[in-house]
């Protein structure tokens, strides 16, 4: 069974709907307590937080029981309060999504604490492999990919992953390019390999960058954003193949039927 990938969105997503709603109620009964009662704000503000205690009872010698209607519409504001909050946690917890939470903050922690690892851009054809023979040679590896079952199998398999779709600059950061030794850019655009290029070594100018491409006429452009090795996994393929045929196999990459 896969592990579960990020819920982060979602969790924060869901706090923060429960913090927005407490401070919109808390603001709206300040205010309408102070146009109704004459309170001042830190009266009106105790005088809400009192409504929606439940105890209805108010320190400031202005009114001795908030009842009525203003009363009564604030008291069901507040258990709505609770009871969304009740229903936020219970579901949270039922999906272990506080586990989850809790894991991914690790993780990050983790690593930001990296110094000399590696980071792989995309976890495809070339990307993986990559990130194999980093990772079996003794260095830290962390993956950055945007497809949730690959993210899945990458953390089965120990690797430090953040899932993104983008390669800009908070991403880059976020995986610990500040610290990092070098950065493999493997994902199938070049547009974007190149723009990912390009910020990887705006952060760290000391990066070592490795970069897979399609088209041999952007080498020129990959070298002056700062690649350090280019490769084109298709073109190197095809000589392979045609060395193999005459009778030049290398055996670590090419398999043979005898």
């Amino acid at each position: 069974m896969l592990p579960k990938v990020s819920n982060t969105p979602e969790f924060l997503g869901k706090i923060r709907a429960l913090v927005i709603l407490v401070v919109a109620i808390l603001t709206i009964g300040v205010l309408s307590s102070i146009i109704i009662f004459d309170e001042t704000p830190t009266g009106a503000l105790a005088l809400t937080v009192s409504i929606l205690a439940g105890s209805g009872k108010v320190s400031s010698g202005t009114v001795d029981q908030a009842l009525g209607t203003w009363g009564l519409v604030m008291k069901f504001f507040g258990a709505l309060i609770i009871w969304f909050a009740l229903w936020t946690t219970f579901g949270l917890a039922i999906e272990g999504k506080f586990s989850d939470y809790y894991k991914e903050v690790k993780e990050t922690k983790h690593i930001r604490a990296l110094h000399g690892h590696y980071i792989v851009c995309g976890a495809g054809r070339v990307g993986k492999p990559i990130g194999d023979r980093l990772k079996n040679s003794g260095e830290e590896v962390v993956f950055i990919e945007k497809d949730k079952e690959t993210i899945a199998k990458l953390k089965e398999q120990g690797y430090y992953v953040i899932e993104s779709e983008a390669l800009d600059e908070n991403v880059l950061i976020k995986a610990g390019i500040n610290n990092a030794t070098g950065i493999a850019v493997a994902i199938g655009d070049d547009s974007k390999n190149l723009l990912a290029v390009l910020t990887a070594k705006e952060l760290n100018t000391a990066l070592k960058v490795a970069v897979r491409i399609s088209d041999s006429k952007l080498i020129p452009k990959f070298k002056k954003a700062g690649a350090n090795y280019i490769i084109l996994p298709e073109a190197i393929g095809g000589t392979k193949l045609a060395d193999a045929l005459r009778g030049y196999v290398d055996e670590d990459h090419i398999f043979v039927n005898d």
